[in-house]
Formats: structure tokens, C-alpha cells, sequence
């Protein structure tokens, strides 16, 4: 009777932490509007703002820098702490993969070469 009560209590508690886990995640934490510098591009550095807004329950958004129309992002695929952004610019398909780092910032590649980070446009 002892080893089914510690087993109960231990699914219990095994329960209650993932719970509180999954808790924790922000559905809209990439939603926002955010400073990406894309790094050692042929063109050299590259800063620019990505804007992500939640419409219907998925991300949407667009890629804006100076200099040039904004580029709508044609797909958006989200992962628990992780998205990647598809788009057209210049007549170049593009995808920046990006990973939370913390509550502000992000660190990430453009086409799994460069490195990309972001930075949460606070106002």
C-alpha cells in the first residue's frame, strides 16, 4: 500500500510541474515588433525591424528596412520557443530561424548561414 501512495504522489507532483511548465510559455511572446541585425552578410551587416502580430490564432507579419517595401512574410512556423520566418525580398526567398534567449531577445540564422539576432522594440 506504501509503494502505490509513493507512486500516486509522485505522478501527482510530475503532473502539477509540467503543468506549471507549460504555463509559463507566452503564446504571444514573438508577437511585437523587434530589431533584427543580421550579421557578415555579402552586403555586410543588416539591420531591420520584423513586426509579428497574432490574427486568427497564427503569427503574421512582415519584414521592414529602410530603404525598401515591406516584405510580408509568406509563412510563419512556431515552436515552443523558436520561429521561423519565410519570405520574399529582392527576388531572393529568405528564412531566418530565430530561438528565445530570454524575455527580449533572440538569437538566430538567416538561411542557416548568418547569424541573426533580434531584440524586442520596447515602447
Amino acid at each position: 500500500m506504501k509503494k502505490v501512495r509513493m507512486i500516486l504522489s509522485t505522478v501527482f507532483i510530475l503532473v502539477v510541474a509540467i503543468s506549471a511548465q507549460a504555463q509559463d510559455s507566452d503564446p504571444d511572446y514573438f508577437a511585437g515588433d523587434w530589431k533584427v541585425v543580421l550579421k557578415g552578410t555579402p552586403s555586410g551587416d543588416a539591420e531591420m525591424v520584423m513586426h509579428l502580430e497574432r490574427v486568427d490564432g497564427k503569427l503574421t507579419g512582415e519584414m521592414r528596412a529602410e530603404g525598401i517595401d515591406p516584405s510580408k512574410f509568406k509563412t510563419v512556423s512556431e515552436k515552443e520557443a523558436e520561429i521561423t520566418v519565410n519570405y520574399m525580398t529582392m527576388g531572393y526567398d529568405i528564412n531566418i530561424t530565430f530561438k528565445k534567449v530570454d524575455d527580449n531577445n533572440l538569437k538566430g540564422s538567416l538561411m542557416g548561414m548568418f547569424d541573426a539576432t533580434g531584440e524586442r522594440i520596447v515602447e
